[in-house]
């Protein structure tokens, strides 16, 4: 019972994130330079290949090799983890940062969830693939969490650098208060 309520749970939170991530995937492509696009793409793959490689890991393993507390510490941090993000996400659209991906942001965002790191998209996307890594905890959901951090951590230098482009010195300045862009304390 408890692995199929993990199974769903990180099978259907997912769906939240990819939809309002891909809501303008095409036209963001579209604007982006080539190294962008490149991550963009490596993005989507890297998390994509990791939850099917922990649904898979949890689908299969023996009762006994699932012990109920680490999979339900994997489901809580799941849960974090996507709270994070739509607290983000919500944070991004109260300051109108959902319009055309062709046109400059109208404002750097540096409070809430960008006062801790200057990606919290990206941080609930980690928190989010962490959960399911935890209660599978295989070797090989493992590999596929940290090339999935290091896909969203590219993704992150290239939207820093388009971040300085537009917005300047401010971007500097928000850069060294929000000393950390991706994960608290480390990098």
């Amino acid at each position: 019972m408890l692995r199929t309520l993990a199974l769903a749970l990180f099978s259907a939170g997912w769906i939240p994130v990819f939809v309002l991530r891909s809501e303008r995937f095409s036209e963001r492509r579209a604007v982006a330079s080539v190294d962008e696009r490149r991550a963009m793409l490596n993005n989507a793959l890297a998390i994509t290949v990791h939850v099917t490689l922990c649904e898979l890991a949890l689908h299969e393993a023996a009762p006994a090799m699932l012990p109920p507390l680490r999979v339900v510490i994997g489901m809580l941090v799941f849960l974090v983890g996507l709270a994070f993000w739509v607290l983000a996400r919500h944070t991004l659209v109260a300051y109108g940062r959902l319009l055309d991906p062709a046109v400059p942001p109208p404002a750097l965002v540096t409070q809430g969830p960008f006062a801790i790191v200057r990606h919290p998209l990206a941080l609930g996307m980690v928190i989010l693939a962490l959960g399911p890594a935890v209660a599978a905890a295989t070797p090989l959901t493992w590999v596929s969490f940290v090339v999935a951090v290091v896909a969203l951590a590219r993704r992150c230098l290239l939207e820093e650098d388009d971040l300085r482009t537009t917005f300047g010195a401010g971007y500097t300045a928000y850069a060294e208060v929000t000393a950390h862009r991706l994960i608290p304390f480390l990098w």
